[in-house]
C-alpha cells in the first residue's frame, strides 16, 4: 500500500479490536516511521465525533479521495 499523507481523509475498513469504530471517517494526524523498511508504517487517525487518536494499519483505513487542513485540527 502506498503511505499516505497527513491530514489524508479516511474511513475505517477494518478494526479487529474495535468494531464500532467501523465506518467512521477521521484525518491522519500522525505517521509512525517503522525501523526497517520492510515494516509498514502505522497511522495516527483523528475519528469525526471522537475525541481521541486511535492508531491503525494501511489495511484497516482507505482513503476517500480528500485533504484536510492541519488548522482544523491545530489552528492556524
Amino acid at each position: 500500500m502506498e503511505e499516505l499523507p497527513f491530514f489524508a481523509e479516511v474511513r475505517v475498513v477494518a478494526s479487529p479490536g474495535r468494531p464500532d469504530l467501523r465506518g467512521y471517517i477521521g484525518a491522519i494526524v500522525g505517521i509512525s516511521e517503522p525501523p526497517d523498511p520492510g515494516t509498514e508504517p502505522h497511522y495516527g487517525v483523528m475519528l469525526d465525533g471522537l475525541d481521541v487518536v486511535y492508531v491503525f494499519t494501511g489495511e484497516q483505513i482507505t482513503p476517500t479521495g480528500r485533504e484536510r487542513r492541519e488548522s482544523d485540527y491545530y489552528g492556524s
